[in-house]
């Protein structure tokens, strides 16, 4: 009975031997591994104290991984590099030398260094082994560097540069060869105080090395009708017959005579009266019969149906329908405009004795045909009233508000749009501009009054060209359409 007994004893002893055993092999291989686990943190930590831990940055430039002396020059060449400063659209460079911009490297090396030394010591360990161990990212951290810069060379930079850019408001400029005008340009004056800090910021700053500075800007001033004036006289200069032009902006009001005032022969364009004339005396619309006359006067130039409507105003006798039209016309205070007999019916008729003050006048003569004259002014000044009166004010309302209506005008204007001559004003005007004109002519004078639709206003154009013996038209069509060009780039630019 006892030698079982012995035996179950001693194998109890065996396992309790070997359980100890075990644990004694795992005891040493933690303890092992934690030692090499601080081994390795350690060299680690050492390691991390010469440089700059992730999410550290310099003035928003990332200095992870680098070493003090690199992020000096790092920051050294970023400092070095030229801003650029833009005047509106004009840029210029500043060299940090300029305004003795420099990196303070002791006070900016002191910044880093206290980054370098909180990784130092237990705590620092700890921290980078909690961070290592727990893979967390490292808090960001933002260095400042210490620079210093000449605040007299800086207010010295702005005063430059104002005194190089600023400018008061420019009028344009002709440039006859192109046909055209350097447009008028606003005034820029700097402003010192208000781009100090951007300026200042911007030098401090290694990311955003370009600054715009604060220009205050003065509209550009209307532009001075010499200006057109100087290109007229340019654009005419080899002509050496007598140019007469008129021309005005409605929205504005700008307006300029240019010999304006001489004495023409009244060719066709006085069928815009005429037309006129017989609308006044209408207190309905038009019948088609009249209504075509009228656009054959207006669009053909057809002289008999020009004639044919004078018969209808001076009650089937033209003779008094164009005494009417004379009259007409004075009543608007156009005194130097006058129709004495119908078109091409001028035999047996005596010479009228009309004198005015622009066929008394003796600096130019135009050999005015005696029974039909006008000037490139009253000429404007019809077809000015004649668009104001579509739009309801104007002298045409103002004389005669029952007779004649903004709808009769705007009819008329319409049909004058349909001119089939487009080779005068209308061709130096861009596509899609809606002109409505009335041309006319003899062998030594070429006319054409236009009312454009300007972007920038409605532009009146009254324009007379005289050559004696014979004007060709080689020569004048070109040159009505080079006007029509001119004036539609002052008052808007090159924007065809």
């Amino acid at each position: 009975m006892t030698a079982p007994r012995l035996r179950v004893y001693f194998t109890a002893e065996v396992h309790v031997e070997e359980k100890r055993g075990g644990v004694g092999w795992l005891g040493f291989i933690v303890i092992l591994l934690l030692v090499l686990l601080g081994a390795w943190l350690y060299a680690g930590w050492q390691s991390s104290q010469r440089v700059f831990p992730q999410g550290v940055t310099i003035a928003g430039l990332s200095a992870a991984g680098m070493t003090r002396n690199q992020a000096l020059a790092m920051l050294q060449e970023v400092y070095a590099q030229p801003i650029t400063v833009y005047y509106e659209d004009r840029p210029i460079l500043l060299v940090p030398e300029m305004v003795e911009l420099m990196l303070d490297v002791p006070a900016t090396t002191a910044n880093l260094e206290q980054v370098l030394l909180a990784q130092e010591g237990p705590r620092g360990f700890i921290e980078y082994a909690i961070q290592a161990l727990g893979r967390r990212e490292m808090p960001s951290q933002d260095i400042r560097p210490v620079l210093t810069y000449s605040r007299e060379r800086i207010d010295a930079f702005l005063r430059r540069t104002a005194q190089q850019f600023d400018h008061p408001p420019l009028d344009p400029v002709p440039l006859p060869e192109a046909d055209t005008f350097r447009p008028a340009q606003h005034g820029t004056a700097l402003d010192v105080e208000a781009s100090l800090a951007p300026l200042i910021a911007a030098l401090l700053s290694p990311t955003n090395r370009e600054v715009h500075l604060v220009v205050r800007t003065e509209p550009a001033r209307p532009a001075s009708m010499e200006v057109l004036r100087d290109a007229l006289d340019a654009k005419l200069e080899s002509f050496t017959g007598i140019a007469s032009i008129f021309i005005k902006n409605l929205d504005t009001g700008q307006e300029l005579c240019y010999n304006c005032n001489i004495a023409f022969s009244g060719v066709s364009l006085l069928k815009i009266p005429i037309i006129l004339q017989r609308y006044r005396q209408l207190d309905a619309a038009p019948d088609a019969e009249t209504l075509s006359l009228i656009k054959a006067a207006l669009t053909e130039s057809d002289n008999a149906a020009a004639n044919l409507i004078l018969q209808q105003i001076g009650a089937g006798n033209p003779y008094t329908g164009a005494l009417q039209v004379t009259d007409f016309v004075r009543q608007l205070g156009l005194e130097n405009t006058f129709l004495a007999a119908p078109y091409d019916l001028k035999d047996g008729i005596p010479l009228p004795n009309f004198s005015t003050p622009a066929n008394s006048q003796t600096a130019f003569n135009t050999e005015p045909d005696p029974y039909i004259q006008t000037t490139a002014l009253e000429m404007g000044l019809l077809m000015e009233g004649l668009g104001q009166c579509a739009e309801g004010v104007g002298m045409l309302r103002l004389i005669f508000p029952r007779e004649i209506t903004p709808a009769e005008c705007e009819d008329i204007l319409n049909i004058m749009e349909h001119n089939q001559v487009t080779e005068l004003l209308e061709a130096g005007m861009p596509p899609g501009i809606p002109v409505a004109h009335k041309n006319g002519w003899t062998g030594q004078t070429h006319a054409d009054v236009a009312l454009a639709a300007t972007p920038n206003g409605r532009v009146v154009i009254a324009a007379f060209l005289y050559q004696p013996e014979w004007l060709v038209w080689e020569e004048s069509a070109p040159l009505f359409a080079d006007l029509g060009r001119l004036t539609y780039r002052f008052f808007n630019g090159e924007t065809e």
